[in-house]
């Protein structure tokens, strides 16, 4: 039983390790930045994107009235032996860390 648990404990430590890699991204200089960083801090530390998007986003406030937060995206297209990476910033935040298809 015991042995069970800490195997059972491991697991999920293992797996929270891989969840906190994914909130990182390693700029084309070599710089990280992680989620929840300011939208300055990573335009400091990274190089400039290869093109960026802006938007207004909907979102529902708690008292059921529409408020619209400033949504920034930036690609990076990190050549044909790696991928194309997007960063979404939210309200100045960034928020999310996609990657997608090979680059070129």
């Amino acid at each position: 039983m015991k042995q069970a648990t800490l195997i059972l404990m491991l697991a999920g430590g293992l797996t929270l390790g891989a969840d906190a890699w994914a909130d990182n991204f390693r700029c084309p200089n070599g710089e990280f930045v992680t989620t929840g960083d300011q939208i300055g801090e990573v335009a400091v530390r990274c190089d400039k994107p290869t093109t960026t998007t802006r938007r207004d986003e909907p979102q529902a406030t708690v008292l059921g009235k529409v408020q619209y937060i400033a949504v920034e995206e930036w690609t990076y297209n990190m050549g044909p032996s790696d991928f194309i990476y997007t960063l979404t910033f939210r309200n100045g935040k960034l928020a999310e860390i996609r990657s997608g298809g090979r680059g070129n």
